[in-house]
């Protein structure tokens, strides 16, 4: 029935710190932050097998996953930037987290850093998803 697949769906998305709640600072984030890329079938020929990736409806596509980037670019999940209160989840590398007063700059500054490791490692170019206003 429906209301089981509402439980299943709020207990994966809870897993992940995806469904507020007061217990769980990980569920304080702007949710995910980026989009996981799409590149053409041998670009991502050039990351290891180990990496999740998705077909594409257009078969020279495919989606990569931009939490494995983000970790394997040498940013843990809970990093954050010293004196910063935005965070990366603890559970989830694709969410910013407030862990208390995080500013809209200090939330921009993790995402650029991000952007900039991921980029310098595996030459992709991570794009944020929520839409930006005012920076």
């Amino acid at each position: 029935p429906l209301s089981q697949v509402r439980e299943s769906v709020l207990e994966l998305r809870s897993s992940k710190g995806m469904v507020v709640s007061a217990n769980d600072p990980d569920s304080v984030s702007c949710g995910s932050f980026f989009t996981n890329p799409v590149v053409s079938y041998s670009k991502s020929l050039e990351f290891p097998e180990e990496m999740q990736r998705w077909s594409m409806p257009d078969e020279d596509q495919v989606k990569l996953s931009a939490g494995w980037l983000i970790e394997n670019a040498g940013i843990p999940k809970g990093y954050g930037l010293p004196g910063s209160k935005a965070a990366i989840s603890n559970k989830h590398a694709l969410a910013i987290t407030n862990r208390g007063g995080a500013t809209g700059q200090e939330v921009l500054e993790l995402a650029r850093l991000i952007q900039e490791r991921v980029a310098a490692r595996w030459g992709i170019n991570l794009i944020p998803e929520p839409n930006l206003i005012g920076f």
